[in-house]
């Protein structure tokens, strides 16, 4: 959110905005507005004054998707972009699975996941160690969002794979985590939208997996990495046991690492034999 304090003019400077580009006219004044390439016309015109660009700050922040409030009694300009928590939240309630959800530790980012211009809106909610539900919501057309994923996953983090796989829009690492009574499970869902408009899980593999039973307990631990050279990915795993007690490793003859090698055939990776 922008703050802009005090008395305006209604005109602000139009400087260091990204993907937004200003071309003067010869012999005027007059100046023309690209957004993403494209050309926007605002219901005021944009001109030079002393040098500078300055347009209507309504006009450029609604153009760009804002929403521009005036505040009276701070005698301030408010733009907001991007989606609120408050307005994901009433998408939720209106679309969700489920009648209630718990609104607690409500976290919401806009990432573009596929190759069209408007950005998708990721949501998740955490109810305890193991419980929260993940949300993805696609702008349409007439500007409302609908929701095209939802699953009841306590998300820890999600952000751009490392990699970009061929024919494919960009893959996004999800780490959810579940469990129960002596189980603690971590797991990387690598996923990304089809051209359909479909979330689709490329790859899913554990990262950590804990279980106890009496006195020691079951450890996994595992890895991925993508070789671009043939297109195919890695998945490491090794697996132990340790005491309770102390977390020391138990010689009981039963640790071994194993490697996965999967090959990447119709929007998935399989594993090859």
């Amino acid at each position: 959110m922008m703050n802009v304090k005090r008395k305006w003019r209604g005109f602000i400077p139009v400087l260091g905005l990204c993907a937004i580009f200003a071309g003067t006219a010869v012999a005027s004044d007059s100046v023309g507005l690209f957004i993403n390439g494209k050309s926007v016309s605002l219901n005021n015109e944009i001109k030079l004054d002393n040098g500078k660009v300055v347009a209507p700050v309504r006009d450029l922040a609604e153009a760009m998707g804002g929403r521009v409030t005036w505040d009276h009694k701070t005698h301030s300009v408010n733009i907001q972009t991007g989606a609120t928590k408050d307005e994901v939240a009433d998408w939720i309630r209106e679309q969700g699975k489920k009648k209630d959800y718990y609104f607690g530790g409500l976290f919401v980012e806009e990432a573009n996941l596929d190759r069209d211009p408007e950005p998708e809106v990721l949501a998740r909610t955490d109810g305890g160690v193991h419980l929260g539900d993940f949300f993805i919501f696609d702008k349409q057309s007439n500007g409302s969002y609908k929701l095209i994923f939802e699953q009841p996953w306590h998300v820890e983090s999600w952000g751009a794979a490392h990699f970009r796989a061929d024919g494919m829009n960009p893959l996004y690492n999800i780490v959810t985590r579940t469990g129960g009574t002596g189980l603690d499970v971590r797991e990387a869902h690598l996923m990304y939208m089809s051209d359909t408009g479909e979330w689709t899980e490329a790859w899913k593999g554990t990262l950590k997996e804990r279980s106890v039973f009496q006195d020691n307990y079951h450890l996994t631990m595992g890895s991925y990495q993508f070789n671009d050279d043939n297109g195919e990915l890695y998945y490491w795993q090794t697996e132990l046991n340790a005491a309770l007690e102390n977390n020391e490793l138990v010689d009981d003859g039963d640790s071994r690492t194993t490697m996965k090698v999967f090959e990447l055939k119709q929007g998935r990776f399989m594993e090859k034999k």
